[in-house]
């Protein structure tokens, strides 16, 4: 872990892309900016195939198999991000001033509870992953409530509009939280058009 620890830290003091690994697949990790870290969590502006900012993720440090910087991928993937840059397609959802006010806010909790609070308290659509039993691995939609130990979490099933699933997730189950993305934004328009008022 702590070699993971090091490039993470190494990452973010020097602001460069990186390749995030979790542990099971060799073949998909996430590429982004690392902006932050705390004893379990790391927080990671993501970028897309197309060079642009796609969302806010929080990974949780166990979960993660290796942490990659330097490669010819990324050396492509910035040179890609520059194109974006310069065309003005980066950052869509101002996600780079969300970073700056989360980053602003001093709290004694986790960067995992910090980016759910951000979430709840701002009505955003939140994206989940992890082991979240006897459900599946990744939920899409909004935060009903906050408790200790859980959270209630009311998830879209883009199947069946009609239905309005709630469960309950530990914190200890979530290996991945992320918000402000194309998934997240899309699930939201999906949301206003037929459930207004359900989620919110």
């Amino acid at each position: 872990m702590s070699a993971i620890q090091d490039n993470l830290a190494q990452a973010i003091k020097n602001k460069h892309l990186v390749e995030i690994y979790a542990k099971g697949t060799n073949e998909q990790f996430s590429v982004g900016y690392v902006i932050q870290q705390d004893e379990k969590f790391v927080l990671v502006e993501t970028i897309n195939v197309d060079g642009e900012l796609d969302g806010l993720v929080v990974f949780r440090k166990a979960t993660l198999a290796k942490v990659v910087t330097g490669t010819d991928y990324l050396k492509s993937m910035a040179t890609i991000v520059s194109l974006a840059q310069q065309r003005g397609y980066f950052d869509v959802w101002n996600t780079e001033r969300l970073v700056t006010k989360f980053l602003k806010k001093e709290s004694k909790h986790s960067l995992l509870k910090q980016l759910l609070k951000m979430a709840f308290k701002q009505d955003q659509v939140i994206q989940l992953s992890g082991r979240i039993k006897k459900h599946g691995d990744s939920y899409t939609g909004f935060i009903h409530s906050e408790h200790k130990k859980y959270l209630e979490f009311n998830y879209v099933d883009l199947f069946n509009l009609a239905k309005r699933p709630q469960i309950a997730v530990r914190y200890a189950e979530i290996d991945e939280a992320s918000l402000h993305s194309f998934e997240t934004f899309n699930i939201t328009a999906v949301i206003e058009r037929y459930m207004p008022g359900d989620f919110h």
